[in-house]
């Protein structure tokens, strides 16, 4: 064990991980948002420049998107009546933010035209709102890492370099679209609940009707 942490039965207990326990995207989705916080935080505080973590510390970025995007699909799917298969658009983060904001919109519509729900303009607003900024951290990744392969190795499959000797990127502007993209990612299901509870309500009474009539 690294001679800088004592073992001992507190530092054991601390290091102990249930990794069983949170198997959900959602518990992925804040361990690695988590994670992106732990690292930034820890450049400033060391002082070392950013290059010593640049790509474990993009690559989590990136990630999170991903598992955000593909947690909210399978949220969504259930009620905007349209495929939750996220296998077409891969890693690929254009098609996966596109897939989710088709399932959200989707969504609204069925909400009013199937069950007379209608979603406040003002949630609209909001979603729409962060939309803008998800789009711009998305556009970067898409442009610098396509297919989640050059944050993790130096070398795409043709044995080309994943970036130009003198590309650069300003750590502390992804930050700042990631902080206000996780927003979205984390809680647009939160927003949405107060509207799809009632179509939960709605399904389960005529579910019961069913069975009692059976």
């Amino acid at each position: 064990m690294n001679n800088s942490i004592p073992d001992n039965n507190r530092t054991r207990a601390q290091f102990n991980a249930y990794i069983g326990t949170y198997l959900s995207f959602g518990g992925y989705l804040e361990s690695y948002s988590n994670a992106f916080e732990v690292l930034i935080k820890e450049v400033h505080k060391t002082g070392f420049h950013v290059d010593h973590l640049a790509y474990p510390i993009l690559f989590i970025a990136r990630h999170c998107l991903e598992l955000g995007f593909k947690s909210n699909i399978r949220y969504f799917s259930k009620y905007s009546q349209k495929d939750n298969s996220t296998k077409k658009a891969g890693h690929h983060l254009e098609g996966l933010f596109n897939d989710f904001k088709l399932h959200v919109r989707e969504t609204i519509r069925v909400l009013k035209t199937n069950y007379g729900i209608e979603i406040d303009k003002e949630d609209i607003k909001d979603f729409e709102m962060y939309c803008k900024d998800v789009e711009k951290l998305t556009n970067i990744f898409h442009s610098l890492d396509k297919s989640s392969d050059s944050f993790r190795y130096p070398v795409d499959r043709n044995n080309n370099n994943s970036f130009d000797y003198k590309e650069t990127i300003n750590l502390l502007d992804i930050k700042e679209l990631f902080d206000r993209s996780i927003i979205l990612l984390k809680f647009t299901t939160s927003l949405f609940e107060k509207y799809t509870i009632l179509v939960d309500e709605v399904e389960d009474s005529y579910i019961h009707s069913e069975m009692i009539n059976i």
